[in-house]
Formats: C-alpha cells, sequence, structure tokens
C-alpha cells in the first residue's frame, strides 16, 4: 500500500474506528475487526484490510486473555476450537481466491436468525450454541469465514452467548477463541506470503492504539453491571447485523 496515496481524513477514520473496536473488544472481548476491516477495505482491498488487522486483533485478544484467564471454560469447547483452528487456515487460503459477498451472506443470515429467536424470546440455543456435536461444525465455519474475510464474530459471539456465560468468562472464552484464529491466521499468511514488509509495519504500528483502547474497554467493564454488558453485546451484534446487510447491499450488482 503507498501511504502517500491515502489521505488524512481516511487514516484518521482507520484510526478512531481501530480506537472504538478496540474499546468495545475490551469491554465484551467482540467488536474489533466488524467495526476496523470495513473501513479499512473502503480504500484498500479485502485481502489487505484482513492482512493488516491480523496482528492488532492477535494483540487485543491475547490481552484480554491473559486479563481474565478463565482456562477452565476451554474444556466444554474444545471441538470448536480445534476445528475453528483448521478452518482459519483453509478460510486464508479461500481470501485469496473466493467473493466475500457470500461469505457476509451467511454471516448476516445466521446473526438475523439469533436476533430474532432473542428477541421473540423463543429458544433456540441448542443450535447457537453447538450442542449435540453441533459446535465442531460451527468451529469450522468460524474459523473459515474468519481466515476468508477477518470477521467471524457473527458466529462467535452467539455461540458463547447461547451458553449463557457470565462476563469476564465470555469475554476469555471469544478472545481466547480469536486468538487461535490469528494464530492459524498468521501462519498462513506467512506461508501464503501475504504479509509484505508494507503490511508488516503498518500492522505492527497499529496495535499501539489497540492495545491502549482494549486496556481502556477492560477497565471500564469492570464499572458496569452484568445487566448492561449484556445489553451492550445485543447492541453489538445489531450493529453487525446492519453493517452485513449494508455491505450485501452495495455488492449487488446494479
Amino acid at each position: 500500500m503507498d501511504m502517500s496515496s491515502i489521505s488524512l481524513g481516511l487514516l484518521v477514520l482507520a484510526m478512531v474506528t481501530i480506537g472504538l473496536g478496540a474499546f468495545a473488544k475490551g469491554i465484551t472481548g467482540v467488536g474489533l475487526p466488524i467495526l476496523a476491516v470495513p473501513v479499512l477495505a473502503s480504500f484498500t482491498s479485502v485481502e489487505e484490510a484482513v492482512v493488516l488487522m491480523v496482528l492488532p486483533g492477535f494483540a487485543a485478544n491475547g490481552w484480554l486473555v491473559a486479563t481474565h484467564r478463565k482456562w477452565a471454560i476451554l474444556r466444554e469447547h474444545k471441538g470448536f476450537l480445534v476445528l475453528g483452528l483448521v478452518g482459519g487456515v483453509l478460510g486464508t487460503w479461500l481470501l485469496s481466491v473466493l467473493d466475500d459477498h457470500w461469505l457476509k451472506l451467511i454471516l448476516a443470515i445466521w446473526l438475523g436468525v439469533y436476533l430474532l429467536q432473542y428477541f421473540s424470546r423463543r429458544s433456540y440455543d441448542r443450535y447457537f450454541s453447538g450442542s449435540g456435536g453441533f459446535g465442531s461444525i460451527l468451529g469450522i465455519a468460524a474459523g473459515t469465514i474468519q481466515g476468508a474475510s477477518g470477521i467471524s464474530a457473527p458466529i462467535v459471539a452467539p455461540y458463547f452467548h447461547a451458553s449463557g456465560l457470565v462476563r469476564e468468562t465470555y469475554a476469555f472464552a471469544t478472545a481466547f477463541t480469536f486468538l487461535i484464529f490469528s494464530v492459524a491466521q498468521i501462519v498462513a499468511m506467512f506461508e501464503l506470503q501475504l504479509f509484505t514488509p508494507e503490511r508488516l509495519t503498518i500492522g505492527l504500528i497499529v496495535v499501539v492504539p489497540t492495545l491502549l483502547f482494549t486496556q481502556l474497554g477492560i477497565r471500564w467493564s469492570r464499572s458496569i453491571s452484568e445487566k448492561a454488558f449484556h445489553n451492550i453485546l445485543v447492541a453489538l451484534f445489531i450493529a453487525m447485523e446492519l453493517k452485513l446487510v449494508i455491505d450485501i447491499v452495495r455488492s449487488i450488482p446494479t
């Protein structure tokens, strides 16, 4: 990417978006890629946006995992996590060959159905939480979409939300999931030579504001109630759904 070709306004917008996403991530464990990747992709390619965000995402998730350390919860989600790791490698390979329109459509449908059942008070949590062996399918789907588009929160976030986890455990579980997805992405990106020196440098620079705002979000999260936490989380789900729908509509040929 030629830095001289990027206007100051767009660069500032990207930094602000990363800051807001990292702040939301510090509070809930989700929010960074769903906000930052579309902004970055608006002035560069989807591939480059995903590559640029993988290091800040790794840093933010690592910080959350180190902060909350709720390791026991991972035993209940081994199938989801292991196959998600496999999916992360597969999705990164698909990044350069697959139209992300269809990935976003799948995400929008899945998250939309979750929101409908949440607000209608009809419980289909056994599907969204991956009970009955469905968790492995959700894991490889989430990892693949993460690798291919940089965004898997519309699957990962409802998966753990439907499991009824409390605030810190939820933030840890989602962050750990995104962390291992990032590991798979980083390894695959180096193998596929998607990390140019310029992309690597920019990604490392963006880590600084990411960690700063993630820490601010973690501190602020300690002052809110469980009810407020879940309200913020649902608001993020709605924002994710709206952004996905907007992206899908914009990608339809006129």
